[in-house]
C-alpha cells in the first residue's frame, strides 16, 4: 500500500509538473522564492526588535508559503495566474495582519481578507462540485454549492476565532466601540426592552474603559466577516452562472499519460 501510494504521488507529481506552461514554472518559482524570502526578512525583524509573540506565526508561514502548490497537487489541479497569485497572497495575508500589524493599523484589511476568503473558497468550492459530480452543465447547482461551500467554511472559520478567544484568551473576534446598547437585561420588566444611548464613558471596578463607549466583545466583527465573505461567494456564484464554467480558475488534471482533462 506505502508503494503504491508513492507511486501514484510520484505520477500526480509528473503529470503536475508536465502541465505548467514555462511562464507558469516561473510564476511559481518567483512567488516561493518571494514569499521565502519575506518571511525569512519578517523573522529577523521580529528577533531584532524582541517581539517574540508573533514568531510560531511567522515559522508557519515559511510552510504557507507552499500552500497552493500543495492544494494543486492533492486536488489533482493547475490554477491559472491570477488564481494563484491570489492564493499565495491570501496564505500570506494573516503575515502581514499579525507581523506588520495591518489588523490593527488599519480598518479594512481584516474585511479584505474575508472577502477574498469568501471568493477563494467559493472558486474552489466549483471545482470541487465538478470534480466530485463530473458534472460541467449543472451551473445552477455548482453556484449553489460554491456559495454553501463558502460560507460553510466562514461559519467554521469563526468557531475557531470564538474557541481561541474563549480557551487561549485571545482576542481574534475584534472589539467594536458602541455608543447604543439595547437590551431586556436593562428594564426590570420581562420581555421589555432597556436601552442605554450617547454611551460616552464606561467604568469597571472603578476604572474608566480607555475607550469613549461600550467595548462590544466581538459581535459585529463576527457578523460583519460572514457577511463580507457571504457578498464575495455571492459574487463567484454569480459569475459562475453567466460564465457557465468557461474561464475557471482551477483545470482539473487526469493521474495518467494524457495529462490535462479539459
Amino acid at each position: 500500500m506505502e508503494g503504491c501510494a508513492r507511486i501514484g504521488h510520484e505520477r500526480r507529481s509528473s503529470v503536475y509538473k508536465s502541465s505548467l506552461t514555462k511562464s507558469e514554472r516561473t510564476c511559481r518559482l518567483a512567488s516561493v522564492i518571494a514569499g521565502e524570502l519575506l518571511v525569512f526578512l519578517t523573522l529577523i525583524i521580529l528577533i531584532t526588535k524582541k517581539e517574540y509573540t508573533h514568531l510560531a506565526m511567522c515559522i508557519g508561514s515559511f510552510a504557507m508559503v507552499w500552500l497552493p502548490i500543495i492544494i494543486e497537487l492533492l486536488f489533482s489541479c493547475k490554477m491559472n495566474t491570477a488564481m494563484y497569485i491570489l492564493g499565495e497572497f491570501y496564505a500570506l495575508s494573516p503575515l502581514f495582519g499579525e507581523c506588520y500589524k495591518l489588523y490593527y493599523l488599519t480598518s479594512w484589511w481584516d474585511k479584505l481578507l474575508h472577502t477574498c476568503g469568501g471568493i477563494v473558497f467559493a472558486l474552489f468550492g466549483f471545482y470541487l462540485f465538478r470534480l466530485l459530480t463530473g458534472d460541467k452543465k449543472r451551473f445552477v447547482a455548482a453556484a449553489i454549492f460554491a456559495l454553501c461551500f463558502s460560507v460553510a467554511l466562514s461559519v467554521l472559520w469563526e468557531f475557531v476565532e470564538y474557541g481561541c478567544d474563549t480557551i487561549f484568551d485571545m482576542d481574534m473576534q475584534n472589539d467594536t466601540v458602541v455608543h447604543e446598547i439595547h437590551s431586556y437585561f436593562l428594564s426590570d420588566e420581562p420581555g421589555v426592552r432597556g436601552h442605554l444611548s450617547e454611551i460616552r464613558e464606561v467604568t469597571v471596578d472603578g476604572n474608566a474603559l480607555p475607550a469613549d463607549g461600550y467595548i462590544d466583545i466581538g459581535l459585529h466583527d463576527t457578523m460583519q466577516d460572514m457577511m463580507v465573505e457571504t457578498f464575495g461567494a455571492l459574487i463567484v456564484s454569480l459569475y459562475v452562472l453567466l460564465d457557465r464554467g468557461r474561464h475557471s480558475p482551477f483545470t482539473h488534471l487526469k493521474n495518467d499519460k494524457t495529462g490535462l482533462m479539459e
